[in-house]
């Protein structure tokens, strides 16, 4: 008999890895926290270097390398997909943020302090806050109502297939009605009876008023 406890088990945690997409604006948002706390840290490093300016470029430089976690991150590419990958220890499913668009992947990451981990050795020691921001342009265009992301064991996981090529419509003239300036356009793939109806029905009125003008 299969273990039922087990199977949820294993079933929670298969749920639990999804991270969802969210949109370009929310994203936004999420980064210009991120912004906002390497601004802070590098108004700090300004202050303990005496407000000696000239040295906004340099003081964000440092503050930026104090608070983004580097990204380990490879992209592959098979026939009909695209798989991200990215490294991200340190963080949370919950505390990413993945944004998704045709031609661009973009993550952002923001942990939150824990005041409550602490040791015997360090009694006031608590996680600090780890930031994260990384932007990749796709090779091509990548659907995205079918992409998904996942986060397992610190490693993150986007699937992305590709987008289907356009399709292309063909126009076709009868010879009969060029002189009238008349034409039809079939899709590819269009019911073929409907398109014999099409060009049937203006025989038939072309035929109409051939007789009409004949027995004048």
């Amino acid at each position: 008999m299969k273990d039922q406890s087990s199977t949820t088990t294993s079933s929670s945690i298969e749920i639990s890895t999804d991270v969802n997409l969210v949109s370009v604006h929310e994203l936004f948002e999420h980064t210009q926290d991120v912004s906002n706390l390497i601004a802070r840290r590098a108004y700090e490093i300004f202050e303990k270097g005496g407000h000696v300016h000239g040295n906004d470029r340099a003081d964000w430089l440092l503050a930026e390398s104090e608070l983004l976690t580097p990204v380990k991150f490879h992209l592959s590419e098979s026939g009909e997909r695209l798989t991200a990958r990215a490294d991200l220890p340190g963080f949370h499913r919950q505390e990413i943020k993945v944004s998704l668009e045709p031609h661009r992947l973009s993550i952002s990451g923001k942990t939150e302090p824990d005041e409550n981990h602490k040791s015997e050795k360090h009694p006031h020691s608590h996680r600090h806050a780890q930031l994260m921001f990384h932007v990749i342009d796709l090779p091509c265009e990548v659907d995205l109502s079918k992409a998904k992301a996942s986060f397992n064991d610190g490693r993150l996981e986007v699937v992305m297939p590709k987008a289907a090529p356009a399709r292309s419509v063909r126009v076709e003239t009868n010879p009969e009605l060029s002189a009238k300036g008349d034409s039809f356009v079939q899709g590819k793939g269009e019911d073929a009876a409907g398109s014999t109806r099409v060009v049937g029905g203006a025989k038939e009125q072309l035929a109409k008023a051939q007789t009409a003008t004949s027995k004048r």
